[in-house]
């Protein structure tokens, strides 16, 4: 979750999650395919019939503890490599260690909710879309809409998508955090009535609260909140067939709803996973 970035570069992701950061190149675990499967796609990987996979810490996206990966992006690597008969093997990886451990062809892919903009896309290949990072907003009241919260106390955290878009808005009103832990603080104490920050992220650390994320309603004054920031799958540049075969099989997982169902398993709102566009950032 940073994920909305310090810069669009460095993702959201990168901001929400650098304190959970973990060594590259620390242990890695693997999952097996049956010999009898039948692959939909022709692709080479790093090494024969396995897909390695660099993850780093960042939940709800990824996690990896115990030799077991969870969360949104394992989830839907499973259902590919199921498609593609193939097993996964996952190496814990530092959120900024990720796209050089793809580029240096240490991993076949990448995953922790990459954001697909253009100057990621000049060092590695970026797939289609699996999902967007959405715009939320966490209060205590649960509201969806920017509208009913004008002339209120809010925040967000620098560098953020939105920041200038709601800096426009609220003026001196919005606070700016260095993090999400210092606004999830205000929004306990009532300092602020309400944050903005990567729905998924937030709808994480708020459970068990007294405060909840949600998708924050399209608002033309604010861009993130009309289409979310697109998260793919960074893979070594130069293997145009994985990329291809990352494509077709996100598109079959969103079009027979199993994208959307490992959203609703997770308690998400489904919305994410409606692309409409294809475009970098």
């Amino acid at each position: 979750m940073r994920n909305l970035k310090k810069a669009i570069v460095g993702s959201l992701s990168a901001v929400f999650m650098m304190s959970g950061l973990v060594a590259c190149g620390s242990s890695s675990g693997a999952s097996s395919s049956s010999s009898n499967c039948k692959a939909a796609h022709e692709f080479s990987t790093i090494t024969t019939g396995q897909l390695t996979v660099a993850i780093p810490e960042l939940p709800p996206f990824t996690s990896y503890k115990d030799n077991k990966a969870t969360g949104i992006d394992p989830s839907i690597i499973s259902k590919i490599a199921d498609l593609e008969c193939l097993s996964v093997s996952y190496t814990q990886v530092s959120f900024a260690e990720a796209i050089p451990a793809v580029q240096s062809n240490r991993a076949d892919i990448a995953i922790g909710d990459y954001y697909r903009t253009k100057e990621r896309a000049k060092v590695v290949g970026m797939s289609d879309a699996m999902y967007a990072d959405q715009l939320g907003i966490v209060s205590k009241d649960g509201t969806d809409t920017l509208k009913s919260l004008e002339g209120k106390k809010v925040g967000t955290v620098d560098g953020y998508l939105w920041l200038n878009d709601t800096k426009k808005i609220w003026g001196d009103n919005l606070t700016i955090y260095s993090s999400n832990v210092e606004m999830r603080e205000d929004i306990e104490s009532g300092r602020i009535v309400a944050g903005f920050d990567s729905y998924a992220t937030a709808a994480a650390y708020s459970k068990g609260k007294d405060y909840s994320s949600k998708v924050a309603k399209a608002d033309s004054r604010v861009s993130s909140s009309v289409d979310g920031v697109q998260a793919g799958i960074p893979y070594t540049k130069t293997n145009t067939a994985l990329g291809d075969a990352l494509n077709a099989d996100i598109k079959k997982l969103r079009d027979d709803g199993t994208l959307a169902k490992i959203f609703s398993d997770m308690g998400l709102d489904t919305s994410a996973t409606k692309i409409t566009s294809s475009d970098l950032i």
